[in-house]
């Protein structure tokens, strides 16, 4: 039985480390203006694109499906509103996943091979664009704690929803890589103070073994910034003091650790 576990592990990481590459359509309501954090760490500078729905009243286009696919406006769509037809009468509707692809933050919509869409045939693909708002003019952005401020006299209303397009500074780390972490967590943990592994079972030790891999989390993502070419060492200095945090707590409970003293056992009559 190991001291802790990737699930473990992760429970500590989802509340404070990016989760995706890119996130797309998160929901924030900026009320007066008072700035809204939005998300657990800092985000790439100029990745921030802030849009809303202001009509539900979809526009209608007539395409001709091009092999590399067709563009079908210069604004974002609103996601799932998108319906192709073979006719403006519905004639036959085409689903979404089976037979074409939408890119709703580029607005490209493609057919896929399997489907039941031919290249060069027409199309007539309804959809609702959203509206894009300008940073500077309608909002403000900390991209190193991930606060957007929207403007006195911009379009963009108190309390109404917008929806952000980002790119997180930390990436996602994948499965193999916290399990290396963890890994190399419970063979610390065992090497020191466990080496029969007999207390695997123990919280003490499970919690020690959890910060050890939370530590060597932190300095990774702190070598992934410091190489990153972003210029961003205030980031880093943040990852690494994060991780003295959770060396020194990790020290603490295996210093405090005492094996549990066994019960007595009864006598024998030999």
């Amino acid at each position: 039985m190991s001291y802790t576990t990737v699930d473990r592990l992760r429970s500590y990481l989802a509340a404070n480390y990016a989760v995706a590459e890119r996130v797309e359509d998160l929901p924030v309501t900026p009320r007066d203006s008072q700035p809204v954090r939005f998300w657990g760490c800092a985000i790439e500078a100029g990745s921030l694109k802030a849009k809303s729905l202001q009509s539900l009243q979809p526009i209608s286009q007539s395409i001709t499906v091009a092999i590399d696919g067709n563009i079908l406006t210069a604004s974002p769509i609103a996601r799932g509103s998108v319906v192709a037809a073979s006719d403006s009468s519905l004639g036959t509707v085409y689903v979404e996943n089976l037979d074409y692809i939408v890119d709703y933050v580029r607005s490209t919509m493609h057919c896929k091979d399997s489907g039941a869409i031919s290249v060069g045939q027409t199309l007539v693909v309804w959809h609702v664009p959203m509206h894009v708002y300008s940073e500077g003019e309608d909002y403000s952005v900390d991209y190193e704690t991930a606060g957007l401020r929207r403007s006195v006299g911009g379009t963009m209303a108190s309390g109404e929803t917008v929806y952000l397009d980002f790119v997180p500074v930390f990436a996602a780390y994948d499965e193999s890589f916290l399990a290396v972490a963890v890994n190399e967590a419970n063979s610390r943990v065992e090497r020191e103070v466990d080496p029969d592994r007999e207390f695997s079972a123990d919280e003490t030790l499970s919690a020690a073994a959890t910060y050890l891999a939370l530590e060597i989390v932190c300095h990774s993502a702190a070598a992934r910034e410091l190489s990153s070419g972003r210029a961003t060492d205030r980031v880093a200095l943040a990852w690494l003091k994060l991780a003295e945090g959770y060396r020194a707590r990790s020290s603490e409970l295996l210093s405090a650790f005492r094996p549990p003293v066994p019960g007595t056992s009864h006598p024998t009559h030999s």
